[in-house]
């Protein structure tokens, strides 16, 4: 299901966006097509409404253009023909790509990597996450600064945009690369501090809810402990870790940290900036490998969690398998994910249910 936008917008105010997926060999197709679904589901999270989406397969990329020149005439058109304001594209674009497409089509180009570093500059409410946000902002664009210039010159505001860094990106590289310092050192304070605050924890077990975005990790913490975290229905709700005392009788006490949802090709200079904040899944006893029970691509989405895990250097953390909102399954689909992952839990955290049994299952992991 695509998520309604984070924003309060009528359908006029939200920008009419085309999506693009390119691939080399027609056995990606539908990997491809599932990859869009998701960029859908970002693009109107950002306050996007998606009109279209192609997928053009190449043998191979022009490395000018990523797709045919005949390719590009025929968005020049549809954009003219349904008043289209952004073309997203599902890739990594070069700085000399985008200009190339954007001189071509028409309109603005944006990559899968430039929107998402845009749903973190929307979301960023901490002075941490905004400067997370801002320095992954600024090494994603600092290599593209040139190629982008002429391009930047006639942004006026949208999704693509946002956020602290793109007013930085018409001063020179020194200036940029100075700000760059800065807000590292800035970060490496902020890190220090959470690493004091972490050492006072000592003999308490820690736990870190990891899993795919929009999984239900802070409705899961809300529940478990009685938290008022922010729970919505769109991507990246929460770019902050924070930490709750969970306690289960008769006498044990651990402590639980949400943290920042994971995602398909994951920018990786944004899981560099947001290591103050994943420091948290390193330090845990435990964590809680979260999974939205009814996404059909399930298995996809684990893989990628363990592959985050993975860069972050905690892929041997102890984990428990966890599959939220089953009560949005039949009863025959919830009994075929048990057979498949027969070591797994199986919980809702809006119906409350399958609680007590992971409740138990902590208890018993630390107090046993």
């Amino acid at each position: 299901m695509i998520p309604p936008p984070i924003r309060s917008q009528t359908m006029a105010d939200r920008e009419r966006a085309i999506l693009i997926g390119v691939g080399d060999r027609s056995s990606h197709r539908w990997r491809i097509a599932q990859s869009l679904e998701e960029l859908a589901s970002l693009a109107v999270t950002a306050g996007g409404t998606v009109v279209e989406s192609f997928i053009q397969m190449r043998p191979a990329y022009n490395p000018a253009t990523l797709i045919g020149i005949g390719k590009a005439r025929e968005l020049q058109s549809l954009a003219a023909d349904h008043g289209i304001d952004i073309f997203i594209f599902d890739a990594e674009l070069t700085a000399a790509q985008i200009r190339n497409l954007e001189s071509a089509i028409g309109r603005r180009v944006i990559d899968r990597t430039m929107l998402i570093l845009d749903i973190f500059a929307l979301h960023a409410r901490t002075r941490e996450a905004k400067l997370q946000v801002e320095l992954a902002q600024l090494e994603y664009r600092l290599p593209r600064l040139v190629g982008m210039n002429p391009a930047l010159s006639r942004l006026g505001g949208g999704i693509g945009t946002r956020g602290p860094g793109e007013k930085k990106l018409e001063v020179d590289r020194r200036r940029i690369n100075q700000r760059i310092t800065v807000l590292r050192e800035e970060l490496k304070k902020v890190e220090r501090s959470k690493a004091v605050q972490r050492k006072g924890r000592t003999g308490i077990p820690r736990i870190a809810v990891v899993g795919y975005t929009n999984a239900g990790k802070s409705s899961l913490v809300n529940v478990l402990t009685k938290a008022r975290l922010l729970t919505a229905d769109y991507l990246f709700s929460t770019l902050d870790s924070t930490t709750s005392v969970l306690f289960v009788p008769p006498n044990a006490k651990m402590l639980i940290s949400d943290t920042v949802g994971f995602l398909k090709n994951l920018p990786h200079n944004l899981i560099a900036s947001f290591h103050a904040t994943l420091a948290e899944v390193l330090d845990a006893d435990l964590l809680i490998h979260l999974v939205d029970a009814t996404g059909e691509d399930r298995e996809s989405r684990i893989e990628t969690v363990d592959l985050v895990l993975e860069e972050i250097e905690a892929r041997h953390k102890p984990q428990v398998l966890v599959f939220n909102k089953i009560d949005r399954l039949f009863p025959e689909e919830t009994a075929r994910l048990r057979e498949q992952y027969p070591r797994a839990l199986f919980v809702s955290a809006v119906k409350k249910t399958g609680l007590s049994e992971l409740k138990e299952h902590l208890r018993q992991y630390f107090y046993r």
